[in-house]
């Protein structure tokens, strides 16, 4: 009885001392999403993305008053009300901080879906939860695209708080009902964020409707719910296009398909094939498709022992990584970034068969297939942490808070906007310059870059529609209403000739500062 007991107590420390570990490695994990959002270079979208929330927060509408391409409007409004809330102009910060948030609580999703599926085996849900957290943060194209002040993070969790409740709806039970309605929100929320996400919204509804079960009436009213509650949530964005529908079209048509040849004549994109090779063929990625479809094989051999809901749930985490990997091809243009939508839900994928094999080998005593699949994931952990080791090193650099990109950022608007003379306009292609200092900018820039390349292409009506100026279009502009100020360099090398007819609204006596990255302040006398 004392050996027995002696026993119970080193397995209870054993146990804790796992635990331990386990969060402060779930601590750093969080740290490094941090450190990775904090040291990232602007890009264009985000001049875009912050943009339109300030000048919403303005009072400014949607596509009716600047152009916003290729999204719809629930981030801008996300952004705006986070803005208004903690009263800030440090809005690139701000928007980065809520993609952070959005990144950790995608974590805190895979660890709490691990706990959920291993049941009893608490500990061992934990560490394979942690390893599947590996897997997504150390993963190059999530670590590319996380972090960053777009939508990207904020339709992830979205999704994957929708399959982490959906992992919970039981039909023939009672509480499915708000479940399958909150649901039905949060995708329609994604969806009015991300257009393309629509496929996942409509997947979602296929799924609730075969799960259901019984007759058609039985299934439609398991899916009324969903129904109700995306109707409710996407009435805010139906008005807004409902009052500008041709700026609409040609945002979320036009530009995007106008952008994407533009990229494509200049040589800066690549074949969708070869661009997705290039991804899923890196070592981490590689190791997560390996390690993904060894377990899969695993469950497909043990398929009749499956519970059914243990059935559906895996299939569903199977179809919605196949949905991202689709999606990845809709836009005209494929980036990198579109391969990071699918890591989370390969990653909580393998929770079912690790926990299938996790019972057979501690009720049924079957425990060679469990030790391999052990050995199989921890050591693609390892390997996949090794491939990428910035992720740690950052921890280091981001210690130094004048180093992170968004206040560095903020300190340069702020000093561009003291020195510039009224009214304060500023001319640039980088509107968080001008913004995040409280000067004004011109609206027919507001998204940047990403329009001004290819507004040349619209007719003179369609950039009125839209609110849109070009290199050619954009010295009549000047002329009648003359900046105070020009930033420039904010277009790289290769496309910075275009950022030449900003500069012609310069006279040989305006003053000029340089920052850092090559930012460029022309100053009015």
């Amino acid at each position: 009885m004392a050996l027995l007991q002696r026993r119970l107590v080193r397995d209870r420390l054993v146990r804790r001392i796992v635990a331990a570990c386990a969060v402060l490695i779930a601590v750093l994990l969080c740290e490094a999403l941090l450190a990775n959002a904090m040291l990232k270079p602007v890009s264009r979208d985000e001049h875009m993305y912050c943009t339109a929330a300030v000048l919403l927060g303005q009072g400014r509408q949607i596509y009716r008053d600047f152009s916003y391409p290729a999204q719809l409007p629930y981030h801008p409004l996300l952004l705006a009300g986070i803005y208004r809330v903690f009263d800030t102009r440090h809005y690139l910060l701000a928007g980065r901080l809520v993609s952070v948030a959005c990144d950790i609580l995608v974590v805190v999703l895979i660890l709490v879906t691990y706990h959920r599926v291993f049941g009893a085996y608490r500990l061992e849900g934990l560490l394979f939860g942690l390893a599947a957290a590996v897997f997504y943060v150390f993963n190059p194209q999530v670590d590319d695209a996380a972090g960053r002040a777009w939508n990207h993070d904020a339709v992830i969790l979205c999704v994957m708080l929708a399959f982490w409740l959906f992992t919970a709806v039981d039909f023939q039970g009672k509480g499915h009902v708000w479940r399958v309605a909150v649901i039905g929100a949060l995708l329609t929320f994604a969806t009015c964020m991300r257009v393309t996400t629509a496929l996942v919204e409509v997947l979602f509804l296929g799924v609730i409707l075969v799960g259901a079960g019984g007759s058609v009436r039985n299934r439609v009213r398991a899916a009324l719910p969903f129904s109700l509650a995306g109707l409710a949530i996407a009435a805010w964005p139906v008005w807004v296009c409902l009052q500008a529908p041709q700026a609409v079209w040609l945002n979320l048509v036009r530009l995007p398909v106008l952008y994407g040849r533009w990229l494509h004549q200049i040589g800066m994109t690549q074949p969708k094939l070869t661009l997705t090779l290039f991804c899923l063929t890196k070592p981490e990625y590689l190791v997560l498709l390996a390690v993904s479809g060894y377990l899969l094989w695993t469950s497909v051999r043990r398929w009749r022992h499956l519970e059914p809901m243990t059935r559906r749930d895996l299939v569903a985490a199977c179809l919605l990584a196949g949905a991202f990997s689709l999606i990845a091809f809709i836009p005209p243009t494929m980036w990198e970034q579109y391969w990071a939508a699918p890591v989370p839900f390969l990653t909580v994928a393998l929770a079912w068969p690790l926990a299938n094999l996790c019972r057979s080998c501690r009720q049924d005593k079957i425990g060679r297939d469990f030790r391999v699949a052990t050995w199989v994931v921890f050591i693609g952990a390892t390997v996949t942490a090794f491939a990428n080791p910035a992720v740690l090193h950052r921890l280091r650099d981001a210690t130094a808070t004048q180093a992170w990109t968004p206040l560095a950022l903020h300190q340069t608007s702020v000093d561009i906007v003291a020195r510039t003379p009224e009214p304060k306009r500023v001319l640039t292609l980088g509107p968080l310059y001008a913004l995040e200092g409280g000067a004004a900018i011109y609206p027919e820039l507001a998204s940047g870059s990403v329009v001004y390349r290819v507004a040349d292409a619209l007719t003179e009506r369609e950039r009125a529609v839209t609110h849109t100026v070009g290199p050619a279009a954009l010295v009549p502009l000047v002329e009648q209403h003359p900046p105070a100020a020009i930033v420039a360099g904010v277009e790289q090398r290769g496309v910075a000739v275009l950022e030449e007819p900003l500069l012609e609204a310069t006279g040989p006596d305006w003053r000029v500062e340089t920052y850092a990255d090559g930012i460029r302040a022309y100053f009015r006398p």
